[in-house]
């Protein structure tokens, strides 16, 4: 009864979800199911079932599927947990056929960057089901994270001919965007979107996120204002989504809209306090001349580090502050390389290790990090600029040059900051500065 009273609470208000979302630069095929409204009433529902009954196994496979949705809207870790608990508790009841169980295990894994442990528990999952073609996809994005991407590309045959899906395809254009296929991966996430906005009892989160990836992939190829579009429509669709929020908070930051990039930061932070979207606030803050409210942001940003991060969630985005703030050089090196030691010669975590390296002045190690991200040619302006910088240090101009130009050629505007002084180097190098002079205009931080 509670359930369908919830049901018949969502079908009221699709009409009006609906005509909201005429504001919206795309239209949407299906009415939003605004299932986060009412999350926390469908979590009491299937706990008191689970309560009242501790054989009904898959009231606990429901459960936990509810608490790991609930951690993507709101981002409480306690979620993964309990999620983690009932998937458990599922799998006690009922280890035969158990695929959708070890599925909901590997999301919880997933979440918490246990990489590793999700893979394997995804491979039981595909051992289970295999003919769904979900498990192998999530093996193809689990490889991705731990830097096998031949492994994934094997898995996402696998995935394909199985079946064509959102997912899969929201999984290559992963695969596509990290081997230097950015349209291709525009063209892919484009068209899981428009399949995900057809379907009307998607989650209204699930639906969102392809417009988020969607503003990703643009922004990275120099379509800001799509970007900025893609992030607003995410947030027409499920508005309390801190992704969403951070995408535009960078984006907004980038192009130096300081109000623009407080307004958003300042939302999203009222959901998670990340800290890569307080690291935007505190520049916005500063850019503005608000130094105080600059200085009890970045306050905040060392708090998460000793009380928020206790599961190593934020690893990366904390090593990446430090690293461009120029501040607490040492630990970002070594959050960098706990990084790396989790996911191995994944692109961004040697992204991360190249420059925390090279902040740090340990610039033998940046050099070879920085070659280990661009190996597959991955078109994000922030590597290109990154490893050109360190190739530049080490007087090697022409290389410098071709990543440089090739940063600026994808998005002039990638970076408030390190944008300008891409242009600045290049010019220098024209110049015909010595590479000394040239790798000396790269210091760290705004």
């Amino acid at each position: 009864m509670v359930v369908a009273a919830i049901a018949l609470v969502a079908i009221a208000a699709w009409p009006y979800l609906g005509a909201g979302r005429a504001s919206a630069s795309r239209a949407y095929f299906a009415p939003v199911l605004p299932d986060y409204s009412f999350r926390d009433k469908t979590i009491a529902f299937y706990e008191k079932r689970v309560r009242d009954d501790t054989q009904d196994q898959i009231s606990a496979r429901l459960l936990a599927g509810e608490y790991m949705q609930r951690y993507r809207e709101q981002q409480d870790v306690g979620d993964i947990l309990r999620s983690i608990h009932q998937n458990q508790r599922a799998l006690v009841l009922q280890p035969q056929n158990a695929g959708a169980t070890f599925a909901g295990l590997a999301s919880a894994q997933t979440a918490l960057h246990h990489f590793s442990a999700a893979l394997a528990l995804e491979r039981k999952a595909h051992l289970e089901s295999p003919f769904d073609s979900n498990a192998p996809a999530q093996m193809a994005s689990l490889e991705m994270e731990l830097g096998h991407y031949d492994v994934a590309d094997r898995d996402l045959t696998v995935a394909h001919r199985l079946a064509t899906t959102p997912t899969i395809d929201s999984v290559q254009a992963r695969y596509d965007e990290l081997n230097g296929k950015l349209e291709g991966a525009r063209a892919l996430i484009a068209r899981a979107m428009i399949r995900s906005d057809d379907v009307s009892d998607n989650s209204a989160q699930g639906r969102a996120w392809y417009h988020f990836r969607a503003g990703e992939l643009a922004f990275s190829s120099g379509a800001v204002d799509e970007a900025k579009a893609d992030e607003r429509e995410a947030l027409v669709i499920f508005p309390g989504f801190e992704m969403a929020y951070r995408a535009l908070a960078r984006f907004c930051w980038a192009t130096k809209d300081w109000n623009g990039a407080i307004d958003a930061a300042t939302k999203g932070v009222a959901i998670i306090p990340e800290p890569e979207t307080l690291g935007y606030l505190a520049d916005a803050q500063a850019a503005l001349g608000q130094t105080e409210a600059a200085k009890q942001t970045q306050g905040l940003i060392f708090a998460v580090e000793r009380v928020g991060n206790a599961y190593n969630i934020n690893d990366r985005l904390l090593s990446v502050y430090y690293a461009e703030h120029g501040i607490r050089l040492e630990d970002a090196y070594a959050i960098a390389q706990r990084e790396v030691r989790s996911r191995g010669d994944e692109v961004y975590a040697q992204d991360t290790l190249a420059w925390a390296a090279a902040m740090d002045g340990k610039w033998a190690v940046a050099d070879a990090a920085a070659k280990r991200a661009t190996r597959l040619n991955t078109q994000d302006p922030r590597i290109l600029f990154h490893a050109g910088a360190i190739a530049a240090h080490f007087g090697r101009t022409g290389e410098a040059r071709t990543l440089l130009q090739a940063a600026l050629r994808l998005n002039p505007t990638f970076d408030p900051f390190y944008a300008e002084r891409a242009s600045t180097m290049l010019r220098a190098s024209d110049s015909r500065s010595s590479p000394t002079v040239v790798g000396a205009l790269v210091t760290a931080g705004p």
